[in-house]
């Protein structure tokens, strides 16, 4: 009988407050409506559970995917903020390229007469992705653009193997390879091949540009001084999509990147150096 008067004096209550009088059949319709509100309230909550859940979830997926963006406005081991390439340099630097040279560098330049060029790395680290090759395909990939770039040097620049002075020491760094693949739509704008350009029909699925970047820096190989560093993404014109799982047509397009990126480089540096009235005859 307690409850029961809890529940009258509840339900007065409530009366009270909606300035309602409810008597007969829409007291009863009132109490028998209860159950079916207890049960819409469960679901709204499921549905705001639900909600949360797909949230959190796209806020991973956020997460995930800023992680898996291309290393920043600072060159890989430099240290030092890069800035986009400048206008003396249009033309010879791919779009997207980011730079920083030393106040030293056009001294420097002037009794630079080879360069040095090691083995590429591989950058590995967080920002880092490279499609569907293995480790060891990524290596091959690292190779074959040090081939590229030296041969393309020395069609204009001497190289040579030892470093000395008047020597520059060109360090190359593999950091990203994104192959072409078909485009699809992503949540909030995301763009799951990463920062490419989008070509085909622009009102249809279309497809994305590869990119590949390399990140890099040239130093005075007799005193150490760090004088350019760079990073630069390149984007080779290719017909061919290379297939989720097919790591050959990948290497493929990885070696159509590395020939641009090679050529690429080489223009900036001759018109690098036109800028500083230093360029070897």
């Amino acid at each position: 009988m307690r409850g029961f008067g809890l529940w009258g004096r509840t339900m007065k209550k409530i009366v009270q407050a909606t300035d309602v009088t409810m008597r007969g059949p829409d007291m009863r319709r009132f109490q028998e409506a209860g159950p079916q509100r207890r049960s819409g309230m469960a679901g709204l909550l499921s549905r705001q559970s639900r909600s949360m859940l797909a949230a959190s979830v796209a806020g991973a997926f956020g997460l995930l995917l800023a992680a898996c963006t291309p290393p920043g406005a600072r060159a890989l081991d430099t240290n030092v903020p890069l800035t986009k390439a400048p206008e003396d340099l249009s033309g010879a630097a791919p779009m997207g390229t980011r730079l920083w040279r030393s106040p030293e560098l056009a001294a420097a330049e002037r009794s630079a007469s080879a360069y040095q060029i090691p083995p590429a790395t591989v950058f590995r680290g967080r920002g880092s992705y490279y499609a569907d090759l293995s480790p060891d395909q990524v290596d091959q990939v690292a190779a074959m653009c040090t081939r590229d770039v030296r041969s393309a040097v020395a069609r204009r620049f001497r190289v040579v193997d030892q470093p000395g002075p008047g020597v520059f020491r060109l360090e190359l760094i593999l950091a990203r390879l994104v192959p072409p693949r078909p485009q699809y739509a992503a949540p909030a704008g995301w763009n799951f091949a990463g920062p490419a350009l989008s070509v085909g029909m622009p009102e249809a699925g279309g497809s994305t540009a590869g990119t590949m970047t390399m990140s890099g820096k040239f130093i005075d190989s007799q005193n150490g001084n760090l004088l350019v560093a760079f990073s630069s993404p390149v984007s080779p014109t290719v017909m061919d999509l290379p297939a989720p799982g097919r790591p050959q047509r990948v290497l493929d397009f990885a070696d159509a990147a590395c020939e641009q990126f090679a050529d690429d480089l080489v223009r900036a540096m001759v018109r690098q150096r036109q800028a500083n009235g230093t360029l070897p005859r």
